[in-house]
């Protein structure tokens, strides 16, 4: 009798102590899309790299519109880039320009940014002026580089050494935060500084250059 009556109560704290065991929850799988943004170079026969958190450095990504009344095709610029809170040096890349009629959508597509982006892909892009990339021009890119002392240097157009830029699409994903097309860039390019007080102009040579972020639509 006593043995069953053991037998009962073991048989009952095991009931017991199984059903206080707490189930791990586990949460569904996250569909955030990955970004990450690196950036090498030699910039006047300096090696120079920002890497994402490390020393704070960041990618970005932001858009600018200029809205043109139909028949003009309004225009789209993509400005993609890397900064740091610990650190003056950054680096912004400044590519466009996707046209739309405004009329219709007062922003592109998600199937025009995507196709945007994927038409010049392995196309090699020319440096242009601002103004050229805001104007209904052709496509372009600008590159815009702040030293560690804070100058800020702009490449500009029609340079006698041929500047191209090459972009790979990595991948074109969205999240809850919006619509992405990650790539990877390759170029050199000569950069400006205008001294604001003297007028007097400076360059540096950007060469093997290699950066990898994202554009947002």
């Amino acid at each position: 009798m006593k043995l069953a009556r053991f037998a009962f109560l073991a048989s009952l704290l095991l009931f017991i102590g199984s059903a206080c065991i707490e189930h791990e929850i586990i949460p569904p799988p996250s569909n955030k899309v990955d970004l990450n943004a690196s950036f090498a170079a030699t910039i006047n026969g300096t090696q120079v790299e920002f890497t994402q958190n490390v020393n704070k450095y960041l990618g970005f990504a932001l858009d600018t519109q200029v809205i043109n009344t139909a028949p003009i095709l309004s225009r789209q610029i993509f400005i993609s880039g890397m900064s740091s809170i610990s650190s003056l040096q950054s680096l912004t890349l400044t590519f466009g320009g996707l046209e739309w009629d405004a009329t219709g959508n007062s922003a592109p597509t998600l199937p025009m940014f995507n196709d945007f982006h994927m038409t010049n892909s392995d196309t090699p892009i020319p440096f242009k002026d601002m103004a050229s990339l805001v104007g209904n021009s052709a496509d372009g890119v600008q590159v815009t580089y702040t030293d560690n002392t804070g100058k800020i240097w702009i490449s500009r157009e029609n340079q006698p050494m041929g500047q191209i830029a090459n972009f790979t699409i990595l991948k074109q994903a969205s999240d809850a935060t919006g619509d992405y097309s990650l790539f990877e860039v390759t170029f050199s390019c000569e950069v400006w500084y205008v001294d604001s007080q003297t007028g007097v102009e400076e360059s540096l040579s950007i060469s093997n250059a290699k950066f990898r972020g994202w554009f947002k639509r």
